[in-house]
């Protein structure tokens, strides 16, 4: 778990917001596509997607929408696409939350 201030927990909720919406601030169209296939798959939890969510973390808590984009460019491709679904299936939770669903 990660602590985050108020102004980071009110960027992170404009990123999935937008995201919900089709604005992809932070990753691009062709990601989107390489890892829609997957997004929602209830995975086993492994080291490889726990490094995602670390990392996921630490993307958070950059200060600014470039610097977590930045951040996210210095991945490389394999973990890059971890990272990019982790933050989809959470826009998708948080989008079926918003709705009222419920599995």
């Amino acid at each position: 778990m990660i602590y985050v201030n108020q102004e980071q927990l009110d960027q992170v909720k404009y990123l999935l917001e937008q995201s919900a919406q089709g604005n992809h601030l932070l990753f691009d169209e062709r990601t989107l596509r390489r890892i829609a296939p997957r997004i929602g798959q209830n995975e086993k939890r492994c080291e490889r997607l726990e490094k995602a969510e670390q990392l996921l973390e630490q993307m958070i808590l950059q200060p600014s929408i470039s610097s977590k984009r930045a951040f996210l460019d210095r991945l490389d491709p394999e973990v890059y696409d971890d990272v990019a679904r982790v933050f989809f299936n959470i826009v998708q939770n948080t989008a079926q939350e918003k709705q009222g669903f419920s599995h």
